[in-house]
């Protein structure tokens, strides 16, 4: 039930074998070198306002000139070098190696060199009269080149956009503000799934590598997340806030939170052979997620993402009754109708080529897959994964064996 390109595409149309196979890919790192980062814009070029003064009351428009150009342009390499040592990659603002002698023989040049050109800024915000606190919005749209140093073409060209929006007043200098547009727009570069085919195919040694399809799981424990207080019906504005999109340039399925510290469960054929994945919350704020743990055989993963005190789903580690209620939520049809809640009963349980389902009448449709199933208390007692077509058969990986698979132990 992955929502993949234009069209819908179930992860199984049938009860033969839910989930789909799904393997990381296996080949080197290659070296990246940030080497320029350039703009269309002119000078005199309006590129927003600011407001200053004790209650934001005097506006001044913002044009492009020598000062604004150093303010907006600066923050780019800063960003860049921080999510990219994030995603696992050498430090893309090293020119070369650290050494004593060097020739022409001796030089170590990248395989990839990166550019940006900033095509659209604009930024509307307050600022402090020491310039130490910012309250606005800013957007920017950088078009990006992935240039390979030996066949000496580009190989990938993308544009993303970042848009930032302050939360009341926040501590940020204004290049800081400005920095957290472009971080969004890296975050988008990174999560592109040609990006990492052209440029990461899997990381160095020792960094995080997922577990492959079929190896023995990393052994994990999560700190135990208490149940809501009454019943789900009156916690569902809070039990919706740990459910969430899970996207990527394939497609898109859904997730939920099983730990504060922001650890993300859904089916290994959602996140597929990226590394990268966005992870949209109900708020519709984005974040970068890591699969760090993976099985196509339970068709299971999970994903690691920035962050922490994350809204999450308690487990449930007791099977659930046959003819018990459940409740599903997801993103059927993709981030539009997110958090979306069907109703139903446990049917039956099912094994299907030795693997134990839970079938339940209750509503999944596309993009739905990864999604949690919940007893009435709203813990989690299964995974969405796969639907007969749009039927009232529709079947959910069990939370204990899929936690289980994953090598993940929830303390008590």
């Amino acid at each position: 039930m992955l929502i993949a390109g234009p069209h819908l595409a179930w992860a199984q149309a049938g009860p033969e074998a839910p989930g789909a196979q799904a393997s990381a890919p296996g080949a080197e790192q290659k070296t990246l070198r940030f080497s320029r980062f350039r703009t269309v814009l002119r000078f005199g070029d309006s590129i927003g306002d600011i407001r200053t003064g004790s209650f934001c009351g005097s506006q001044t428009g913002l044009t492009m000139n020598a000062r604004t150009e150093q303010a907006v342009m600066a923050p780019a390499a800063r960003v860049v070098r921080e999510e990219f040592l994030a995603a696992g990659y050498r430090d893309p603002l090293r020119s070369q190696q650290e050494r004593l002698f060097d020739d022409d023989t001796d030089r170590a040049a990248p395989d990839l060199l990166l550019g940006g050109m900033l095509e659209e800024f604009n930024a509307s915000y307050c600022s402090s009269g020491s310039g130490s606190s910012t309250d606005g919005r800013v957007r920017v749209k950088v078009r990006w080149e992935l240039y390979d140093t030996a066949a000496r073409k580009v190989v990938h060209t993308q544009t993303t956009e970042g848009v930032y929006q302050t939360r009341g007043t926040e501590p940020l200098r204004e290049g800081e503000f400005f920095g957290q547009a472009y971080r969004e727009a890296v975050r988008k570069l990174l999560t592109d799934r040609h990006f990492q085919e052209a440029s990461l195919a899997s990381p160095a040694a020792g960094d995080g590598k997922p577990a492959a399809s079929g190896a023995s799981p990393v052994k994990m424990a999560l700190k135990r997340v208490a149940p809501l207080d009454g019943a789900l019906t009156s916690n569902m504005t809070l039990t919706r806030a740990a459910v969430v999109t899970v996207n990527h340039s394939g497609g898109s399925g859904s997730g939920f939170f099983v730990s504060e510290s922001g650890y993300v469960l859904t089916n290994d054929h959602v996140v597929g052979t990226n590394r990268f994945v966005r992870v949209i919350l109900a708020t519709g704020r984005e974040l970068v997620g890591e699969v760090v743990q993976r099985d196509a055989s339970r068709d299971a993963a999970l994903i690691k993402t920035e962050g922490s005190n994350f809204a999450a789903l308690a487990v449930n580690t007791e099977e659930v009754n046959i003819g018990s209620e459940v409740i599903a939520i997801g993103s059927p049809l993709g981030e539009a109708l997110s958090g979306t809640v069907t109703r139903g009963i446990v049917s039956a349980y099912r094994t299907i080529k030795g693997k134990r389902f839970i079938q339940s009448d209750v509503s999944v449709l596309p993009g739905s897959s990864g999604g949690p199933l919940l007893d009435k208390s709203g813990r989690v007692v299964g995974i969405t994964v796969a639907g007969l077509g749009g039927g009232r058969i529709n079947f959910f990986v069990p939370i204990q064996e899929a936690l289980a698979s994953l090598g993940i132990t929830i303390d008590k």
